[in-house]
């Protein structure tokens, strides 16, 4: 797998992206990816970009306003299966640091579970919404962050309906930076969650 793919295929996988579990003892998995009509487009990139891990067509999903495409089964994408989906359930591993690296990672990751908090008059802050994440988990994203980016991120605890979850929080000091590596990565459709397109 090319550098390129890995880094987006990485991105998606602490996103929105799902690695199916190997079948019997096959040691290969695929992607399966799907996004909402409004982020086509993205959908449209990403299926451009990723054309080396052999794709599926983009397909509309009957009775719902979703589009998807998912990779042939590859050992490649084995060897990401059992590093990010230890038993099967999705985790971040210790080694976190060595595959969050890649600027065109975190993009493609913030694409997916970025939210730019924006308030002209005071400051701005993004989110990513790692809520399917234990606090030890986020803290081992939050460090990559800060020793691969340079980034002042904090875990920050939510409830919503009576359960806590956790969140990544880019500072306000570190969010000139932040804007800086992802720009040239993200597309037109998630322009809004860029500082310069809400001024």
């Amino acid at each position: 797998m090319e550098t390129k793919a890995r880094a987006i295929l990485i991105g998606l996988i602490l996103g929105d992206g799902y690695l199916t579990k190997p079948f019997g003892s096959s040691t290969k998995s695929m992607l399966d990816i799907k996004y909402h009509e409004k982020s086509l487009e993205y959908l449209q990139w990403m299926h451009k970009e990723l054309q080396e891990l052999q794709l599926s067509e983009i397909k509309k999903k009957k009775g719902a306003s979703q589009y998807r495409f998912y990779t042939k089964t590859r050992d490649d994408i084995g060897r990401l299966h059992e590093i990010f989906y230890p038993g099967g359930v999705k985790h971040i591993p210790k080694g976190i640091t060595k595959y969050l690296k890649d600027p065109l990672t975190l993009a493609v990751w913030y694409q997916d579970d970025g939210k730019l908090d924006f308030r002209s008059k005071y400051h701005s802050n993004s989110l990513f919404a790692t809520y399917c994440f234990p606090y030890d988990e986020c803290e081992l994203l939050a460090n990559a962050l800060r020793v691969n980016f340079d980034l002042d991120v904090r875990v920050c605890k939510c409830q919503m309906r009576g359960k806590m979850y956790y969140s990544l929080y880019v500072t306000s000091k570190s969010m000139d930076l932040f804007m800086q590596i992802i720009e040239p990565h993200i597309q037109k459709c998630f322009y809004y969650k860029l500082v310069k397109y809400r001024k």
